[in-house]
């Protein structure tokens, strides 16, 4: 899978052998970090950018972001900003990761309520433990999204069906396609 990992810049100073690990870990468990921003910046440059450059930062970490299967974020430290990316990132339907150290359970993140959002506490001990089954389950909790127009007539018919048999119209089109695929003999292929 694709993975983006970061945290907070301020966090850089105590956790950069963390944030290293972290990084590695992921490569050695055989998938592919999008971005290495986190590893390369330099925590006193950061902040005394131009407003220029700290948009095209942000830009950029949008494209790695929307590029990922799955995103991670090291939050040992309280972060306003990491705090709106977690949200951003549940928004576009990703899963996300939340890893910290024992003493700094991120306290607001206890109250995000979603089936994609996992929270772990980690060490240098167990962080290939912890991300091994962590990916794992975000693997299995990552869903495409499809999006698509119809006429009228046709959406119509989804709410008919949809109000019949009680069910939304994503879960319909996906028994659908199910069906298609069984009457097919469809294999799926697991592309991670």
């Amino acid at each position: 899978m694709k993975v983006y990992f970061s945290s907070t810049v301020k966090a850089k100073k105590s956790l950069e052998k963390n944030f290293q690990l972290i990084h590695k870990t992921i490569e050695i468990l055989g998938h592919k970090n999008v971005s290495n921003f986190l590893l390369k910046v330099d925590p006193k440059k950061f902040y005394l950018r131009p407003s220029g450059i700290a948009n095209q930062h942000y830009k950029q970490m949008l494209r790695e972001i929307k590029s990922a299967d799955v995103v991670i974020f090291e939050v040992s430290l309280a972060s306003l900003g990491i705090g709106y990316l977690v949200n951003l990132v549940l928004a576009m339907e990703k899963p996300v990761i939340l890893l910290h150290t024992k003493d700094a359970q991120p306290y607001l993140f206890q109250f995000l309520k979603s089936e994609r959002l996992q929270i772990y506490e980690y060490s240098s001990d167990n962080i290939k433990k912890v991300l091994t089954s962590a990916l794992d389950e975000a693997r299995q909790s990552a869903n495409v999204r499809f999006t698509f127009f119809v006429t009228p007539k046709i959406l119509q018919f989804f709410e008919f069906v949809a109000k019949k048999k009680q069910i939304p119209r994503a879960v319909f089109l996906r028994r659908l396609i199910e069906e298609a695929m069984v009457k097919e003999k469809f294999k799926t292929h697991n592309p991670f």
